[in-house]
């Protein structure tokens, strides 16, 4: 079972799209792009093309710097809250995540996905922080257990052994920025295409705590 997550995009990374917000940029969450928090409401579509249609699948999403008041362009050390549980779905189909899963309402579907943690999206006091999406094949069905109510601190290592998930089978990550304003250092950008601008690979590496 892993140690840590480590923070990347897989060979094949998982495709994430976001409607986005005046629809003045790309969806697409491509290995440490930048999005505005403001403009990321919304539940993404994710798939993963690979997924085996006999297979369940578990996806979950992770701030690693929670409260950490900036990870781009600098790195900093994570913030007293994280990490933070944004998202957390099991029993997903492989067929359905090859198609692209979508959240819906309740906690179960006729699929009988199982929604842990319901969609979170960023809420980020200042500056950035950057969010990872995994992707786990799950031996068989599981009868996952509910989760605490508090989202921060959360014990991933835990989660994976628990169940038993192992190393995840594909990934991907972004970074939300609070604002294209003062305290953000970098380029504005609020209404114009932000594909070309990266993480620089600061954000590969290992979750932590």
């Amino acid at each position: 079972m892993p140690d840590t997550l480590v923070f990347r995009c897989s060979l094949k990374p998982l495709e994430v799209t976001f409607e986005i917000v005046g629809r003045h940029y790309s969806g697409r969450v491509n290995c440490g792009n930048l999005f505005l928090a403001a403009d990321i409401p919304d539940v993404p579509l994710v798939s993963f093309d690979s997924a085996e249609a006999d297979k369940l699948y578990t996806l979950m999403m992770i701030d690693p710097d929670g409260d950490a008041h900036g990870s781009w362009p600098d790195s900093v050390p994570p913030g007293k809250n994280a990490p933070v549980r944004h998202w957390i779905v099991g029993n997903i189909p492989g067929r359905v995540l090859a198609s692209g899963y979508r959240e819906q309402n309740g906690e179960t579907d006729a699929e009988g996905v199982q929604i842990l943690e319901p969609y979170r999206y960023p809420h980020i006091p200042g500056v950035s922080d950057r969010y990872g999406l995994f992707v786990f094949e799950q031996p068989g069905r599981i009868a996952f257990e509910s989760l605490s109510t508090s989202v921060v601190n959360f014990d991933y290592r835990a989660f994976i052994n628990k169940y038993r998930l192992g190393q995840p089978v594909a990934s991907n990550y972004f970074v939300a920025v609070y604002t294209s304003v003062s305290p953000f250092s970098g380029k504005l950008f609020h209404g114009n295409d932000v594909e070309g601008m990266w993480h620089r690979d600061l954000g590969e590496g290992e979750l932590v705590p």
